[in-house]
């Protein structure tokens, strides 16, 4: 009588069944690294975001006729609104639109009143 005995290796079963379980656990790994990276890039623009802000504030106190530099990748356009205060006094408000180039943070408006007599 012969005795059946199994050969050395893998089903193909098996063998399909493990690279289907490496490509899941690979989806799910790249999904991962995906999130966290945006959640990286997000934090960091709005740490530019605060920067710019002051930025701003320091250019427009030390500047005000020149219109601020704006850095690499975004956009700050300057305009200004006359305010008429108490007893016919008329102040200028400093208006400068800040827009992320790339989208991924929302548009601001930063105003400014001008104190210079």
């Amino acid at each position: 009588m012969h005795v059946f005995r199994p050969t050395a290796g893998f089903t193909l079963i098996e063998v399909l069944a493990s690279l289907g379980l490496c490509a899941l656990l690979a989806t799910a790994a790249a999904g991962a690294v995906a999130f966290a990276a945006r959640a990286e890039r997000l934090a960091a623009r709005a740490g530019e975001a605060g920067l710019l802000l002051q930025s701003l504030y320091a250019a427009q106190r030390l500047r005000p006729a020149d219109a601020p530099a704006a850095p690499r990748g975004w956009q700050v356009v300057r305009d200004g609104e006359i305010v008429p205060l108490a007893d016919d006094l008329r102040q200028e408000w400093h208006v400068l639109a800040v827009r992320d180039e790339t989208g991924e943070t929302r548009s601001f408006t930063f105003l400014i009143l001008d104190d210079a007599p």
